[in-house]
């Protein structure tokens, strides 16, 4: 399977954003021979709900199917590649919204899409979290999309994997700060999972105010695909680039490295039962406890007063 991963800039016009989106599949795909084409999170710029991006409310996100989706199926199907629509703010109908990564086939359909499912910064206020993964039959095989932190939560790609994912696609964006880690997280997720992992991320700046101080959010690229046996191709940090890679399904191994294999769920069975406070309505166990404390307190209150006119 080869693959190509897009690093792209945040361009301050969406416009521009998209104009470029559309470059990078022709010179991606001129060679003729991409089966599967990566863009990374948010690569038509960023979502309005980050700090000092308010002015990009409607331009940004989208809706699903939807004009700007529409010229992305018509380059799949002209370039008969397969694509991974990194990840879009789309509009739902009830005024929310959903970070939703698309992989359209060769054929310009949706073949099947994810929404992330553990949100992050005002994700948590605006969107709406999914409740299952994404998890695609294609014509290269069974693949897996995770979005942006939903690669985080190791369970999200162990059951990717144990459904027999041999790829997963993760649209993602570099933190600057978690450079460093994050190369090493995927490699450790690719091998200790038995999965090819093809990471696509952005180089910019994002900076606006919260509250009374000013926020900087630098992406710093490192887009990454890597096997289990270790890294394939890395891009740099600090401009828009191109991977190219080839990559097979990962062979099974025999020799004690195959972790899935390994799994004894006899052990932590535990683990799987409901957790405590599964069946509680914890918020309002909270309400009731403050009424009742506040009510304990009024009682005690009056004869400090008293005291105090004494």
């Amino acid at each position: 399977m080869k693959v190509a991963v897009v690093q792209t800039r945040w361009a301050d016009d969406p416009a521009d954003g998209l104009r470029n989106a559309h470059q990078a599949i022709e010179e991606a795909t001129e060679s003729g021979d991409v089966d599967v084409l990566c863009f990374p999170e948010f690569f038509l710029g960023p979502p309005w709900y980050m700090p000092g991006q308010d002015h990009l409310r409607g331009r940004t996100d989208t809706r699903i199917p939807g004009p700007v989706i529409e010229t992305f199926q018509k380059l799949a199907q002209s370039t008969s590649t397969n694509m991974v629509l990194g990840a879009i703010v789309e509009e739902l109908d009830d005024g929310k919204y959903s970070n939703t990564s698309l992989f359209l086939d060769r054929d310009g359909e949706i073949a099947g899409r994810a929404s992330k499912a553990h949100m992050f910064g005002n994700e948590i206020v605006v969107c709406r979290a999914a409740d299952s993964l994404g998890i695609i039959e294609t014509d290269v095989g069974r693949v897996g999309l995770a979005v942006c932190s939903d690669f985080w939560v190791p369970e999200a790609i162990r059951v990717m994997a144990l459904a027999g994912v041999h790829t997963v696609f993760v649209p993602g964006g570099t933190l600057r700060q978690n450079q460093a880690l994050m190369v090493n997280a995927l490699r450790t997720t690719a091998y200790l999972n038995g999965v090819n992992v093809v990471y696509a991320s952005s180089v910019g700046l994002v900076e606006g105010t919260r509250g009374d101080r000013v926020v900087q959010i630098h992406f710093a690229g490192t887009s990454l695909v890597v096997s289990p046996e270790g890294v394939m191709a890395q891009a740099g940090s600090a401009r828009p680039q191109i991977l190219h890679a080839d990559l097979a399904p990962p062979p099974a191994h025999n020799d004690g490295r195959n972790w899935l294999a390994m799994r004894r769920p006899e052990a932590y069975a535990p683990l799987l039962g409901e957790y405590a406070g599964m069946s509680r309505d914890l918020a309002e166990e909270l309400r009731s406890n403050l009424a009742e404390d506040a009510g304990q307190r009024q009682p005690s209150e009056a004869p400090a007063t008293s005291r105090t006119g004494v």
